[in-house]
């Protein structure tokens, strides 16, 4: 009976240390910088959208790229809360938006 005792805290000790070890991976952060702005305009050909932003962090008119410009087009003139591939959002960098959505009013 006391030989099954150690022999099953020897083994788990091995499946709890065996778990931790394979639990361990690479990890990745994404920044995102999400703002608020007005859809200006849509250029379907260059993937880019116009977004005068009103947030305060990057307040002012700015060129995004996206993935899929159509789906954006129909949001001309509309309120959209928006994430960006960056933390910051600079002068001379033009970001890509990673998703959208429309803000209601």
């Amino acid at each position: 009976m006391q030989i099954r005792k150690i022999l099953f805290s020897v083994f788990l000790s091995i499946f709890t240390i065996t778990l931790l070890v394979l639990n361990i991976g690479p990890a990745y952060a994404a920044d995102e910088l999400f703002l608020r702005g007005i859809v200006k305009s849509v250029d379907i050909v260059k993937k880019t959208v116009v977004i005068d932003v009103k947030s305060s962090n990057c307040r002012g008119t700015r060129i995004f790229t996206i993935e899929k410009p159509l789906e954006v087009e129909a949001l001309e003139g509309e309120r959209i809360d928006f994430s960006i591939d960056s933390s910051t959002c600079r002068n001379d960098e033009v970001h890509s938006m990673r998703s959208y959505w429309r803000v209601k009013r």
